[in-house]
Parts: C-alpha cells; sequence; structure tokens
C-alpha cells in the first residue's frame, strides 16, 4: 500500500507543480495592441470597402434573379408569338390560295371576253386593281382591251403597266 500512496503522492506533485509553472502565463496581463491611427483609418475603410461589395453582391444577385424572371417572361411570349404566328401564316395561307386561285379564275374569265365586254368594266375599278389584272393577261389580249378604255384612264393604266 505503501507503493501506491507514493505513487499518488508523485502524481500530485507533478500536477501542482506543473500548474505552479504555467499559472504565471494564464495571471499575466496582456499588453493590449496598440495600432496607430493610419491603421485604424485604413482598417475602418477597409471594413466599409467590404461592406459596399457586400451590399453590392445583395444587389447583384437580386438583379440577377429579376434578369431570369425576366428572360422566362420574355421566352413564353416569344413562344406565344410563333404559335401565334404559325396559326396566321396558316390562316392566310389557306386564304391567299383560295384569293390566288379566284383570281386566276377572273383572268381566265376576262380573258375569254371580247374587249368591248371587259373594258367597261376595268373602267370602273381603281387603277392599281386594271394594272394587275392586265398584267396577269396576255399581251395580245391587253393590246385589244386598252384602245376600249377611256382615253384618261387608258393613259394612266398604260404608265403604270410600263413602269417596274
Amino acid at each position: 500500500m505503501k507503493k501506491r500512496n507514493r505513487c499518488y503522492l508523485i502524481l500530485i506533485l507533478i500536477v501542482l507543480l506543473s500548474l505552479a509553472v504555467t499559472y504565471p502565463a494564464f495571471t499575466e496581463e496582456k499588453t493590449p495592441v496598440k495600432l496607430t491611427p493610419q491603421e485604424i483609418s485604413v482598417s475602418a475603410s477597409l471594413k466599409e470597402r467590404e461592406d459596399a461589395l457586400v451590399a453590392k453582391e445583395k444587389a447583384l444577385a437580386e438583379k440577377e434573379k429579376e434578369l431570369t424572371a425576366l428572360n422566362k417572361e420574355v421566352d413564353e411570349k416569344f413562344t406565344q408569338l410563333n404559335a401565334l404566328q404559325d396559326e396566321l401564316k396558316g390562316q392566310l395561307g389557306g386564304a391567299g390560295k383560295g384569293a390566288e386561285q379566284q383570281f386566276k379564275n377572273l383572268i381566265k374569265i376576262y380573258s375569254a371576253m371580247s374587249a368591248s365586254k371587259v373594258a367597261p368594266l376595268l373602267d370602273k375599278m381603281e387603277d392599281f386593281e386594271v394594272v394587275e389584272i392586265l398584267r396577269a393577261m396576255k399581251a395580245e389580249a391587253v393590246a385589244k382591251i386598252i384602245p376600249k378604255l377611256t382615253q384618261d384612264k387608258a393613259v394612266r393604266v398604260s404608265r403604270l403597266l410600263g413602269l417596274p
């Protein structure tokens, strides 16, 4: 038992000695760090810049969110517009083909009619319509129709026919 007590006693002495050696380090007053006014102003300036940078990063992140939302909205609108455009093309394509076929039929009818019968009809139409009809007809038929038009109409239409 004496041996055991001796070991405990040695351990206690070691702990006490280590505390005695390290105790002054814990109780010593640490000298405060002294900064020059220039170092303080530089530190304050850096802190302000850091705060400004953080604020700008937040603002930039919000702008990116807004731009992403706007891009998404624009893409949706673009898709809708393309769909509408395709729909209109389909509708107009069908109507345009029908109108084009009707115009061809009208040209066939006017070409089959005599110049004296066609001229009074053309006299009552607008000049651009007459020019469009005459351009679609063969030159021989046009040559027979123009003299049958009223003189003023024949001059105006002839001028328009000569323009590219």
